[in-house]
């Protein structure tokens, strides 16, 4: 159990009769009390050169003066090899307790490095500088085999799963690993000496060489700033073989990711010479392009090629953008939900870290159904989903493309905060110990989950568009007839459409809508009311009259939600765009499609 890996806790085991002792002696040299009991209550570490610690071990010692008996608390500054089990245990000195110590490199009670934010590009200079120091004066790409070999790692290709799921491993200590066998289609044991980096081959084909590089980068880190860790454990549990097994506590080995995620491309793109770079290429595409140029095509031509120059893939030449400041990165190359976005920009500091313009289709239901402040927006029709944005219903903004598809406008992707919507990103699990960095990760199980709540930023003028819009339905608001089938007939005329046009876009027959525009009595179901409002393209407010000139109302089960959803912000998608909306959510598709 991890609760038992701890370093203060080895200490109290292996040493607290040579920390007696050492207590004993000082006493008797300092004063003439005499010691009646010693307790160890913590031990702050710091780093030191290989495997060496350096540590002071807080003890409160129960001291004797006559007849009274008194605590006094004590800092004993130690030392050790953790490689050799601590067995050239050294005690340097004895003092009084005056607070905790201020390291520069502190360590955990499991040996892990504090490291804050800001610190990461200090600590992975310090590393370049160290072991590939050619990369900081001469701007190069960081060779990752050669890092490897810096620090006198060996690598190996080895499949590591059938399945392809782990893509790396550091092995700290000799030992048996299971390997992958296409032969026998099993695992088999082979011995793997310490030092050594293992990578699935099989990431060369599947993903990319950039990917294969941050590996093996990743791993390096892990040698680098988690071997001691790793150490600790194996006193604790001697057959423990790999660092993702040592620790059991979740938040533990989290903490451990996200350090290696965080610095390997710290470490791949060094601060200063990074941002050189991208300034040289952001001159290098304006040059090319002169009048042609705009930010969007920028922010792409630079994230290509510090990819092929940094040899990364280009989502880890995005971070480090963002990591770097270049907040107009933020909408290049972007995915939701395994969607492609198409690439957009907006004004600096419109958006914090934690908000976005784009939200999950999923995501854009769920928030339409539960937040009134969203639904009072949605309602008015002024806003459409489209390509992940809820945004502007104007053709400033929106367009449709040669296959029929609405679409943003050149201008809309150039100006994102005039005209969509602001949604904050919030973790799905609470208990998640993480930050909202589009994190690598190395094992492709891991995953961090947002969920994207609106907020009322008020961030777009919709006023001019309202009074234009409002105009125009108002005229066509008064000239409805009281009766639904009256409704239907004037809105098919509004339309401009013919009866079999209105067939082919809401999968109504010319039979059903001949019944829909002359029989009161007929009992007109929910779904065709809505085949109708789609294949019409009818705005929300005049889908809310047809629907109230019916005896059908929509309730509030999720069905319904979802209909409501597709009224208000798809009402310009053609039926079986609105359709695959229906089936990707689990519901049936609307009319007998041919």
């Amino acid at each position: 159990m991890e609760k038992y890996i701890s370093f203060t806790q080895y200490i109290k085991k292996h040493f607290l009769s040579a920390l007696l002792n050492a207590v004993n002696t000082h006493l008797e040299e300092t004063s003439h009390d005499s010691l009646q009991d010693l307790e160890v209550r913590t031990v702050y570490v710091e780093d030191a050169p290989f495997m060496r610690l350096n540590f002071d071990v807080v003890v409160v010692a129960k001291l004797v003066m006559g007849e009274n008996l008194f605590d006094s608390w004590l800092r004993i500054s130690c030392t050790g090899d953790l490689e050799k089990r601590l067995e050239d245990f050294r005690i340097l000195s004895i003092s009084a307790y005056q607070g905790k110590p201020s390291y520069q490199k502190p360590l955990s009670d499991t040996l892990l490095p504090y490291l804050h934010r800001n610190q990461l590009d200090i600590v992975a200079s310090g590393i370049i500088k160290q072991y590939y120091p050619e990369a900081l004066i001469n701007n190069q790409a960081l060779d990752s085999m050669k890092l490897a070999q810096n620090l006198g790692l060996g690598i190996k290709m080895r499949k590591l799963s059938k399945g392809g799921e782990v893509f790396g491993e550091t092995i700290f200590t000799d030992t048996k690993v299971e390997i992958y066998d296409k032969i026998s289609d099993g695992m088999v044991e082979e011995e793997i000496k310490g030092g050594t980096i293992l990578i699935d081959p099989s990431h060369y084909l599947t993903r990319n060489y950039g990917a294969v590089n941050n590996t093996i980068v990743h791993e390096c880190v892990h040698w680098l700033l988690h071997r001691k860790a790793f150490t600790l454990a194996r006193l604790f549990q001697p057959k423990m073989r790999f660092l993702r097994s040592s620790f059991s506590n979740k938040t533990t080995l989290d903490w451990i990711e996200w350090q290696a995620n965080t610095l390997t491309p710290r470490l791949q793109m060094p601060l200063v010479p990074f941002k050189d770079k991208v300034l040289e290429l952001q001159g290098v595409y304006n040059y090319l392009n002169g009048e042609q140029s705009n930010l969007i095509g920028e922010m792409i031509y630079v994230i290509d090629s510090l990819a092929n120059f940094y040899h990364v893939s280009k989502m880890a030449a995005k971070i480090r953008l963002l990591d770097a400041g270049f907040e107009e990165a933020r909408g290049i190359y972007k995915y939701v939900n395994n969607h492609y976005v198409q690439p957009y920009v907006f004004k600096r500091d419109v958006l914090s870290p934690t908000q976005t313009f784009a939200i999950s289709l999923e995501g854009a239901i769920r928030q339409s159904a539960t937040n009134k402040e969203l639904q009072e927006k949605l309602g008015t029709g002024n806003y459409l989903y489209v390509d992940s944005h809820f945004c502007l219903n104007d053709p400033k903004y929106l367009q449709t493309n040669k296959f029929g598809r609405l679409e943003l406008t050149e201008y809309a992707r150039l100006h994102m905060d005039e005209c969509c919507l602001i949604f904050e990103l919030v973790v799905q699990d609470k208990k998640t110990n993480t930050c909202f960095d589009e994190v690598l990760y190395r094992d492709a199980n891991q995953e961090i989950r947002f969920e994207a709540h609106f907020i009322n930023k008020k961030n777009v003028d919709e006023k001019y568009l309202i009074r234009n819009r409002m105009i125009e339905l108002q005229k066509l608001a008064m000239s409805l007839p009281g009766s639904f089938s009256g409704t239907v007939s004037k809105l098919i005329e509004w339309s401009g459409l013919t009866l079999a046009k209105v067939e082919e876009q809401s999968l109504i027959s010319e039979r059903t809508l001949y019944r829909m525009r002359t029989d009161e009595n007929y009992n007109v179901s929910l779904e065709l009311i809505l085949q109708l409002c789609i294949g019409l393209h009818l705005p929300p407010e005049i889908s809310d009259i047809l629907l109230s000139r019916s005896s059908k109302r929509l309730g509030n089960m999720e069905l319904h939600f979802l209909y409501r959803f597709l009224l208000n912000c798809c009402y310009t998608s053609t039926i079986f765009e609105c359709n695959n909306i229906l089936e990707a959510q689990g519901f049936s598709r609307l009319g007998k499609e041919s």
